[in-house]
């Protein structure tokens, strides 16, 4: 009951800020109570009894100000963060796609987020390459389990067709690249990359296993240097790509009891950072675009161990759906960028500018919870 509370206040919360700070609300507002026609603005006094008093007025009239001046401050500093990361442009430029004829990769799309990517890039009819090490699941074989609209019937055999699965460890670079090679020779060369796996198992650093290291590390980590070594030349050449990495708002806090995950998204995304840098700096390829998503807490198995735990706190748990469709509108919007899940979660890119008591509040705060959910 509490933490059921605790989200419908946020959401309360949340919805508030967003009317409050929504500059076309209160520039309308401030339009009707300065500017606007005698006869409404009678009639908004008679309704709002604050408003008779000149002085409630005047402060009602400031504090609109105050939203408008800090609600265009962050329409434009949204409009600045997409314009940075999407190699200097404001718009896109989707002409230069035609997802019929595009190819897309997807590591560990056989399970999870991975395979609901795959079902919406096939629905899009883009032709993908799975690289992974299971078996490719029967709702990629047959699509009886997709949606109603994807089985139509003319559907069905685009769907299948659509599909290639490429047994692949990518955690061995030679695998990887021959397997790329293989994928050009079958399907042509990929235009998009979707660096997807990813492993976690909750423990402490004293408890890590060795081998359950080095295999974190390899999977969620190494493999992206390998199929972006793989893939990026090709699109480079035609100066046409788009690069997404699946990270985590755990790229931007450590916490106890999940060391190895966070380093590796720490990791990931300082690369990926670092992928942006090279491809404006050494390559000029402004068309090679690039994002990263991070994800708060979706409900997948890796956080099945914990998962009463961050719903007994109130903690916002988004489903997996959400995520697969951030990382496909992000592709077919053919613009780079940073993607927060949910939007809120945003804050916690500040974490490394506070002051250290409020960082290491935080951290004990996330700590705890994730302790409490393993006992």
């Amino acid at each position: 009951m509490a933490a059921a509370l605790q989200n419908l206040v946020n959401l309360v919360a949340t919805s508030a800020t967003h009317v409050a700070l929504n500059p076309i609300v209160t520039t309308a507002l401030l339009w009707i109570l300065t500017k606007g026609p005698l006869q409404l603005r009678r009639q908004l006094t008679n309704r709002i009894p604050a408003l008779r008093d000149p002085t409630q007025y005047a402060h009602i009239v400031k504090a609109l100000k105050v939203c408008l001046a800090f609600g265009a401050a962050r329409v434009l500093n949204k409009q600045l963060n997409h314009v940075a990361l999407n190699s200097g442009r404001l718009r896109s430029d989707k002409a230069r796609w035609n997802w019929s004829r595009e190819v897309a990769v997807v590591t560990g799309g056989c399970s999870g987020i991975g395979e609901l990517v795959v079902k919406r890039l096939i629905s899009k009819d883009i032709r993908v390459a799975i690289l992974d090490i299971r078996q490719l699941p029967p709702s990629l074989q047959s699509g009886k389990s997709l949606p109603l609209q994807y089985r139509a019937s003319h559907m069905l055999t685009v769907l299948v067709a659509n599909v290639t699965f490429f047994a692949c460890d990518i955690t061995n670079p030679n695998a990887v690249y021959s397997t790329a090679e293989k994928i050009k020779a079958t399907l042509g060369a990929p235009t998009i990359l979707v660096n997807n796996a990813g492993i976690f198992v909750p423990h402490t650093i004293l408890n890590t296993d060795d081998d359950h290291l080095r295999r974190i590390f390899d999977v969620n980590v190494l493999s992206n240097w390998y199929t972006t070594k793989a893939f990026l030349p090709h699109m480079l050449q035609h100066n046409k790509g788009h690069i997404v990495t699946v990270a985590s708002a755990a790229s931007f806090v450590g916490v106890a009891g999940m060391a190895d995950y966070t380093a590796t998204k720490a990791a990931i995304l300082s690369f990926h950072e670092s992928l942006n840098q090279e491809l404006r700096h050494h390559y000029n390829s402004p068309n090679v675009l690039t994002t990263s998503i991070h994800p708060n807490w979706a409900r997948t198995p890796l956080i099945a161990s914990f998962e009463d735990e961050l719903k007994k706190r109130g903690a916002s748990i988004i489903e997996p759906t959400v995520v697969a469709d951030s990382i496909v509108k992000s592709i077919v919007s053919c613009s780079g960028g940073q993607v927060m899940l949910p939007s809120d979660v945003s804050k916690i890119t500040y974490v490394r500018g506070l002051p250290n008591w409020l960082q290491e509040s935080l951290r004990n705060s996330i700590s705890k919870l994730i302790k409490n959910g393993l006992q």
